[in-house]
């Protein structure tokens, strides 16, 4: 369970800290999913740096497994946002999968994270 839960949290930590580093430096801030969907250029960086921030909560969560449950369940509002958003506008159904998969996959482990953490 623990080497699931931590190649899980280091491999979403890993793709939320890229993520949010490009969104942060600007670049191609028009073909992010932020920018996509009509953001200004000021919230996705904010919205960048907010990925950044978790990206490395849930990097050092094996260290310290009540901040990853923290970092993840604050990271976990991004996807089911987008969730919302693309639902509200009718947005293809892999849209929808994507930011599903993503939110519950945030939420298996700031589960998994809290119950290492009690144990």
């Amino acid at each position: 369970m623990n080497v699931a839960l931590t190649a899980m949290t280091g491999l979403y930590g890993g793709f939320f800290l890229a993520g949010g580093a490009g969104q942060v430096l600007g670049r191609w801030s028009a073909l992010t999913p932020a920018g996509a969907c009509g953001f200004s250029t000021a919230a996705c960086r904010l919205i960048g740096l907010l990925e950044v921030l978790g990206g490395t909560g849930l990097l050092l969560a094996p260290c310290f497994p009540l901040l990853g449950c923290i970092t993840a369940l604050g990271l976990f509002q991004l996807p089911a946002a987008a969730f919302v958003y693309h639902s509200w506008y009718q947005a293809r159904i892999l849209r929808l999968l994507a930011s599903a998969a993503v939110a519950v996959g945030l939420l298996c482990s700031a589960c998994g994270l809290y119950l290492t953490e009690i144990a």
